[in-house]
């Protein structure tokens, strides 16, 4: 009978043992694989709200450039500065910052031109006849649009000769 006792008590015992190890197993395993799960629902989620950002400023790009070659059809997209392009990179519309820095552009060549004007009224004159041509700096052409580069060319030419 002790013999009885003894081995029911260590079939209990390690019933027991079973019974202890399997409640903490699957109780263990479980939360492992749920934040597993969480873990990867969250990368899937950083991927698919960066995959939206890059589709997102994607489609806004191509829209900006449509636009831009609605507004500006004489001009090539490859011939916009870095400068726009950065402006672009922060929010700006393209159309926008190109128009913007050729408002600029335009202000500043004015008031150049409107300085030269006012220094030639003063002035003594040419020593030279009137068939003078107009001297550009680099500065200068680089500031013109393709236009106005096209419209001054011979003078630039001549300029570049004495650019150094």
């Amino acid at each position: 009978m002790n013999e009885t006792i003894d081995e029911t008590l260590n079939e209990n015992l390690q019933n027991d043992d079973l019974l202890q190890m399997t409640e903490e197993t699957p109780a263990e395993e479980p939360i492992d694989e749920l934040a597993l799960l969480k873990s990867e629902l969250e990368n899937l989620k950083q991927e698919l709200r960066a995959r939206d950002e890059r589709e997102a400023l994607q489609s806004r790009m191509i829209r900006e450039i449509k636009e831009f070659q609605d507004y500006f059809p004489e001009v090539d997209i490859k011939g916009v500065s870095d400068e726009i392009w950065d402006q672009v990179k922060r929010g700006a519309s393209l159309s926008a910052a190109f128009a913007l820095d050729l408002r600029k552009t335009e202000l500043e060549r004015k008031k150049v031109s409107d300085f030269n004007e006012k220094n030639r009224r003063m002035s003594a004159g040419s020593l030279m006849n009137g068939d003078e041509e107009k001297y550009y700096s680099p500065s200068e052409v680089k500031k013109m649009t393709p236009a106005q580069v096209k419209l001054h060319y011979d003078d630039i030419v001549e300029s570049m000769r004495h650019w150094n």
